[in-house]
Parts: C-alpha cells; sequence; structure tokens
C-alpha cells in the first residue's frame, strides 16, 4: 500500500516538484520584473568558484517524497537560467527526475538554446534523457519590447520550433505588467503569435511585490511597484468573454485547476485550424491552498521546502 503523508487535518498533496539547480545569481538575462532578484536571500557579488549545485543522493530523498505526494512532474529552475549549468549536470537531473515522475519541464528564458547560441544542442539532449516539457520566459510578442524588458537580444520565441520538432509540450510564461502587455486584448494578440508558432500552453502572471526585499533587490522592486498590474480584473474580463459562446476570439472556460484558478482554451484562430492553447492565470503568492502544494521546492542545500520566501518553511 502507498505511504501516506498527513499535515492538519488532512492528508497533505504536492502538484509538482522544483528543482533549484544551483546557487547561481547571475543570468545571461537582466528582466526588470525579475523574480529572482526579490526573492529573499539574493547574495551579491557572487564568486563562480563558490556556486553550489544539488547532492543527488539528497534529490533522490526529495523526488522520493514528492512522489508519494502525488506530484505528476519535476521543473528545473534556479535564480539565474538554469541552462547556465554544464549540459552534464543538467542531463543527469532530468534523467533522475524521470526515475521518478512521469513528467519533466525546464523553465528558461531560451537565449542559450537559440540556433548559433551555445547550447544549442543542449535540448535534444535533454529530451533524450527525459525532458518532456519546456516552459519559456517570453515577456512580449514584439521583439523590441522583449528586448527592453528581458535584456536579451534575442526572444525565446525561437526556440519554439526546435522544441516542438522534439515532440514536447511547449509553454511561454507572460509577466504582465504596465511597460509590456497590460490588458486583454495584448494578451490575446500575445495568444495568437506564440499559437501560431505551435505553442501549447500560456501562463499569465503577476510581477512579484515580497514582503521582505534586501538592499541588492531595490532597483527590481521599485519597478515592481511601478509597473504592477492586478490579474484578476484580467482573468474575470476571460470569465465574461467565454460566457459568449460566439465570442471573437475563439475563447472558452474549463474545468479549474485544484486550487480554484480557471482554465481557458483558445481554438479556431489559428493558422493550423486544429490547433489549441491552454491559458491559466497565476499569482505569485498562491504557492499553497490547504493542504495541496503547488510545488515542493528543493534547494542546493539538500532540503525541500513548501515556498521560495522562507527557509523556516522546511518540509525534509
Amino acid at each position: 500500500m502507498k505511504e501516506k503523508i498527513s499535515h492538519g487535518s488532512g492528508q497533505m498533496r504536492a502538484q509538482s516538484f522544483s528543482i533549484q539547480v544551483s546557487t547561481r545569481e547571475r543570468c545571461n538575462g537582466g528582466c526588470l520584473f525579475c523574480i529572482s532578484r526579490t526573492t529573499p536571500g539574493t547574495t551579491v557579488p557572487e564568486d563562480p568558484k563558490d556556486i553550489q549545485l544539488c547532492d543527488f543522493d539528497r534529490l533522490r530523498v526529495g523526488l522520493n517524497y514528492a512522489r508519494v505526494l502525488g506530484a505528476t512532474h519535476s521543473i528545473l529552475t534556479s535564480r539565474a537560467d538554469p541552462t547556465q549549468e554544464e549540459n552534464e549536470y543538467l542531463i543527469r537531473l532530468v534523467a533522475l527526475s524521470r526515475e521518478y515522475l512521469p513528467l519533466v519541464d525546464m523553465h528558461t528564458n531560451g537565449f542559450l538554446l537559440l540556433p548559433g547560441r551555445p547550447k544549442q544542442s543542449l535540448l535534444g539532449e535533454l529530451v533524450q534523457a527525459g525532458l518532456t516539457h519546456l516552459t519559456l520566459s517570453i515577456a512580449s510578442d514584439q521583439d523590441d519590447i522583449n528586448r527592453q524588458l528581458m535584456f536579451l537580444k534575442e526572444s525565446g520565441k525561437y526556440v519554439i520550433g526546435a522544441a516542438l520538432n522534439h515532440g514536447i509540450l511547449v509553454r511561454v510564461s507572460l509577466v504582465i505588467n504596465k511597460s509590456g502587455i497590460a490588458d486583454v486584448p495584448g494578451i490575446m494578440r500575445y495568444i495568437q503569435e506564440l499559437g501560431d508558432r505551435g505553442v501549447h500552453m500560456v501562463v499569465v502572471r503577476e510581477v512579484w511585490i515580497p514582503e521582505v526585499y534586501g538592499v541588492y533587490n531595490h532597483e527590481v522592486y521599485e519597478w515592481n511597484l511601478a509597473n504592477w498590474v492586478n490579474i484578476g480584473p484580467l482573468q474575470d474580463e476571460f470569465q465574461s468573454i467565454a460566457a459568449d459562446q460566439g465570442n471573437a476570439y475563439g475563447l472558452r472556460l474549463l474545468d479549474p485547476l485544484p486550487w480554484g484558478t480557471p482554465v481557458f482554451v483558445v481554438g479556431g484562430k489559428f493558422r493550423d485550424t486544429q490547433h489549441g492553447v491552454n491559458v491559466t492565470f497565476a499569482r505569485c503568492d498562491e504557492a499553497t491552498t490547504g493542504t495541496v502544494m503547488k510545488s515542493i521546492v528543493h534547494k542546493p542545500n539538500g532540503h525541500g521546502y513548501r515556498n521560495w520566501a522562507h527557509n523556516g518553511d522546511i518540509l525534509y
């Protein structure tokens, strides 16, 4: 019989298992809304010799724990872009994750995976090791705006084709803000552009304004304060549009996620008329609802946490 782990008045469950692949904090991008630079614990300057990676024995402990709690997928992520780590290390992380969980995702800006870039071959190697999903951070469907917001010469949208050729699910992450996309027409234009490229899922996010931040995060924190847009009314507008069966966007409402977030689909409007895009909205503070965690966070120190915000919220 499968072991059960209880917490409080109910059985604790987890949707996913997030692996912080290293303690690296210097990223190859410079997103103005960077969540990592507004996460407590950020330290600079950074000595590359002191970057800590995950211990695989402790990672096995975390993956087995996540499996018992019902997690379906592992996520490779970090404070900096995970593709900056050695290929062999990332390949091993993916392969080990697949030993315990059926799905493995990687969150990245995609820059190093672009044609002609140093990690162009990495995506194929990760897929061979067991990668099933790729989540690309793309701030705008318009290249000039994307450069201004992410400080990357090229958009991750140009990785989409290669990812689809490998047969994996491709998701994109859109951070809503006043300097980029801030309204429903803008979101729909973004979905249209990336849906035409074959993207399967779009997650619409808020910029994060944490309760605690350090001196090195001040610039990002202030930018987020000035550019924050409440995604609640945008989600409500999506629901209102979806209520009209014949709406111009081809938008429909599906069953919600376990923590109550609505799920939408857009279809019939792309170059491939059979293609559909799954759309959800996400707030940074939606880490746990009751006994269901959106993701267990495994850090390079070998321990797992209920969220990114505080190391006191430890699980193992």
